[in-house]
C-alpha cells in the first residue's frame, strides 16, 4: 500500500468517527400537558395542547356566552398563587381571581423552555392578564406577561434547580366581568448541550485535520 493511500485510509476512518462524536446534539423534549396540574378552568387538554381561561360556567360573567371550558371555577387569588409558589400578591394586589396549568420539573442551567400562546380577551383590553411565573426555594420569582393574539415564550434558567412553571390567566383590575381565554400549545424544553459533546466537535476537527495534512506531505515527497 502506498504512502498515500495509507493516509487517505487513516483520514476516511477518523472522519467518520469524527461524524459520530460531532453529531450527537441535545435535542428539545416536549412537556406532556396533558399531566400538568389543572388549577381553576382548564380543559381542552391534551399532551401538546391546553385552554385556559378566567371564565365561569353558564357565561353569568360574560352575558350568557360561556366562555368556561371545563365546568371549574376560576380560583381566588392567594389559592392561585399558592397552587403556582408564589407569595400572596405576587400576581398582582388588583387580581379578583385567575386559572392556571403549573408543573415542577428539574431544570439545569441553560435548559430553555418555550411553548406557543394565544391569548384572546372579551374583556375591556388591559383589565385581563395572561402571564408565566417560574419560582424555586431560592430565588424571587420571575413573572413574565404574556401578549395578546399569537407569541413565543422562552426562557433559559441561569442556576440548576427545581422550579415550578404556571401559566394562566386572571382577572385584573379587581373586576370581574368579561373573560379572557388563553391556549398553550407546543410546550419544550431544550436541554443545555453537553461539554462532551462540543468538546468532541473540536476534537474531531483537530484529528481530521492533523492526517489529511500528513497525507499532504507525504503525496507531495512522492512526487517529487
Amino acid at each position: 500500500m502506498s504512502a498515500k493511500t495509507f493516509w487517505n485510509a487513516v483520514a476516511h476512518s477518523l472522519f467518520i468517527l469524527g461524524t459520530f462524536t460531532v453529531a450527537s446534539p441535545s435535542f428539545g423534549v416536549g412537556v406532556n400537558l396533558g399531566s400538568v396540574n389543572r388549577n381553576g378552568d382548564v380543559g381542552n387538554v391534551t399532551p401538546t395542547q391546553a385552554t385556559i381561561t378566567n371564565a365561569y360556567p353558564g357565561g353569568v360573567d360574560d352575558g350568557g356566552t360561556n366562555y368556561n371550558v371545563s365546568g371549574n371555577q376560576p380560583f381566588l387569588p392567594y389559592r392561585l398563587e399558592t397552587s403556582l409558589g408564589l407569595t400572596t400578591g405576587a400576581l398582582g394586589l388588583d387580581v379578583a381571581e385567575g386559572s392556571a396549568i403549573s408543573f415542577v420539573r428539574n431544570f439545569q442551567a441553560g435548559d430553555i423552555f418555550s411553548f406557543n400562546s394565544n391569548f384572546q380577551t372579551f374583556d375591556t383590553p388591559g383589565f385581563d392578564r395572561a402571564f408565566v411565573s417560574i419560582v424555586n426555594s431560592t430565588t424571587n420569582a420571575v413573572i413574565t406577561p404574556l401578549t395578546l393574539g399569537n407569541s413565543t415564550f422562552n426562557y433559559t434558567f441561569p442556576t440548576a434547580n427545581n422550579y415550578t412553571i404556571g401559566i394562566g390567566v386572571v382577572d385584573g383590575r379587581n373586576d370581574v366581568t368579561g373573560s379572557s381565554r388563553l391556549t398553550v400549545s407546543n410546550a419544550n424544553v431544550a436541554p443545555v448541550p453537553e461539554p462532551l459533546t462540543i468538546l468532541g466537535s473540536v476534537t474531531a476537527l483537530g484529528i481530521i485535520k492533523t492526517p489529511l495534512m500528513l497525507a499532504n506531505k507525504v503525496c507531495r515527497y512522492h512526487s517529487n
